[in-house]
């Protein structure tokens, strides 16, 4: 394996980024009769550590994944900020979640989840298994 090394060895490492995808919310955009437009992004390692320590009950053995999705979303939509305070009191509601579950559909959360989680290399193509190698 010392041949992946030097490969890795020889990346520029200010190449490697976060990966993004912009994605349009249809329902949104037909309201405003424009596009609506989220950039999305990975969520790094640390940062994900961090929301799974929030929705993990280790007592009851229990994750909270309609709180996992909330934290993911306000991590991962790098454009617009959800945690900017004209556009929470533009839909009168208090905090960057609650702006969340006012926009969003469940269908829409679930999606925009499943998104940044591809993004952050969750996914059956983010790795590939070498065999007979």
């Amino acid at each position: 394996m010392g041949q992946t090394l030097d490969m890795l060895l020889k990346l520029d490492r200010s190449k490697i980024k976060k990966p993004e995808k912009s994605v349009e919310i249809k329902r949104l955009s037909e309201l405003s009769g424009s596009p609506v437009i989220f950039i999305c992004e990975a969520v790094m390692p640390d940062k994900m550590q961090e929301i799974q320590d929030m929705v993990l009950d280790v007592k009851a053995q229990n994750v909270d994944v309609n709180e996992m999705q909330l934290l993911t979303i306000l991590a991962g939509v790098k454009e617009p900020s959800l945690k900017d305070k004209d556009l929470m009191d533009k839909f009168g509601v208090p905090t960057p979640k609650e702006l969340i579950l006012k926009l969003f559909l469940p269908g829409e959360i679930s999606n925009l989840y499943g998104i940044i989680s591809g993004l952050s290399g969750y996914g059956a193509d983010s790795v590939t298994e070498i065999k007979n190698l």
